[in-house]
């Protein structure tokens, strides 16, 4: 495959990586929770990576992407995981392991808690 088609696809060397982060913290206000989530975004701007999800005034579940394959993915993730456990108020970090970024199924999560992931509940 010509190198033009794998950039547009973003396969081979072109394949970019990201991984689920989840944190849970002391619950804060409104205020506090911008404050924090500007701080927490700066950081990962400065590392060159890019964060989506939700943020909640005591959890926050991002999708990080660090970007292409070889271009020191590990330890920006360590960094921005390590800058993340060491802020004030952070009781918990969950790093996931790296993924690609544009072909991994994303799965939703029963509500129910039985763990699978394609079934219909009987109404009660």
């Amino acid at each position: 495959m010509k190198k033009r088609i794998r950039k547009k696809k973003c396969i081979g060397e072109f394949k970019e990586l990201a991984f689920p982060l989840k944190a849970g913290f002391h619950a804060m206000t409104a205020e506090a929770a911008d404050e924090f989530l500007a701080r927490i975004l700066e950081k990962a701007a400065s590392l060159d990576l890019v964060c989506g999800g939700t943020f909640e005034l005591d959890h926050l579940d991002f999708y990080v992407v660090t970007g292409r394959v070889n271009t020191n993915n590990e330890e920006r993730k360590e960094t921005f995981v390590a800058y993340l456990k060491d802020s004030p108020g952070v009781e918990s970090v969950d790093a996931g392991a790296f993924v690609d970024a544009w072909y991994t199924p994303i799965e939703e999560e029963c509500d129910c808690g039985c763990g699978e992931h394609h079934h219909e509940h009987k109404a009660e």
